[in-house]
């Protein structure tokens, strides 16, 4: 349907052995790095090559089964959490670091962009990324100068076949609501099934369905606020990069911010909730939800500024 391209197992251990590297090369003492194994074995693949050049990091499987799907991603966070980790690396798109944030608790996320449109994931080289885990690990800089928490959109169930509140969930960046009875592929290319659009977060730059608001306003991480779109006609014509070299023309019949807080009550209404580009939660006739703006989302690393403040400081420059 688009021309993303394929990331592959090979540029998956690519970038894992360069974020080990950064990693190794910051640190000032031996560090222990426990990873979740899957099926192919990347990490392992990536230790293996780089094992005489990184002495200072022991990486350890964790002791978790291995499903090869979301469960293992949701299993290894909660494990990581009891273990007592200090930071979660997480190279992937913004479904997965919406698996990790479901659970990571009061642990912070560094992300790493691997997936095909992310927001929340930062498009850094994963070498830097590493080198900045490095740094806040050795208490090169401070918790509270680098590590901000994220908004989130929460989902919940207000009526239904379940009991009130029974049914929750959460998105990073966007919540969309389509009209579909059909999961099919996950994503999605119909702009025209679209009827609402939400967002913590929008950029000029971003690919995607929050490209929708990305295209009226830009919304920083930072603000204390989102926004949400209606779709539909009549309203103002919007050109849409909704994927790699995949462009919809969408009409917003009505834009709006998104205050800290706000409810916005879906109901009378039948499809599909989609959380940042997946559809998950299906919406059927009787039922009704509310979608609830919060700043109760995961930590995240400031990459960017850990950057800058050791550059700032001096670390490192003999």
């Amino acid at each position: 349907m688009a021309y993303g391209s394929v990331f592959g197992n090979r540029e998956k251990i690519s970038y894992t052995i360069r974020m080990l590297m950064g990693l190794a090369s910051t640190v000032g003492e031996p560090v222990r790095v426990f990873y979740m194994p899957d099926p192919y074995d990347l990490v392992g693949i990536a230790r293996d090559e780089i094992r005489s050049r990184c002495l200072s990091l022991e990486l350890l499987a964790a002791p978790i089964p291995v499903l090869g799907d979301e469960a293992d991603t949701l299993s290894f966070t909660e494990w990581a959490v009891r273990e007592g980790v200090e930071a979660f690396l997480v190279l992937g798109g913004d479904g997965t670091n919406r698996l990790v944030a479901k659970r990571s608790e009061s642990v912070p996320l560094f992300s790493v962009s691997g997936g095909t449109n992310n927001v929340f994931a930062h498009a850094v080289e994963p070498t830097i990324a590493g080198m900045a885990l490095g740094f806040f690990l050795a208490g090169w800089v401070a918790t509270s100068e680098v590590i901000e928490r994220s908004k989130v959109l929460r989902c919940t169930m207000l009526k239904g076949e379940f009991e009130k509140g029974q049914k929750e969930d959460l998105a990073l960046v966007d919540l969309v609501l389509v009209e579909t009875d059909v999961s099919g592929t996950r994503a999605i290319w119909e702009p025209e099934l679209v009827k609402l659009v939400m967002v913590t977060q929008s950029s000029v730059l971003s690919i995607g369905l929050s490209a929708v608001i990305g295209r009226i306003v830009p919304i920083a991480p930072q603000e204390k606020r989102g926004a949400y779109a209606e779709l539909g006609v009549p309203g103002r014509r919007v050109k849409v990069p909704l994927a790699p070299g995949l462009v919809k023309e969408v009409s917003v019949r009505r834009f709006d911010f998104l205050e800290m807080g706000r409810e916005i009550v879906l109901e009378h209404e039948r499809g599909i909730l989609a959380l940042d580009g997946e559809r998950e939660l299906p919406v059927r006739k009787g039922e009704a939800w509310k979608v609830v703006l919060e700043e109760t989302g995961p930590l995240r690393a400031n990459i960017e500024r850990i950057m800058s403040l050791t550059r700032e400081r001096g670390v490192y420059d003999g």
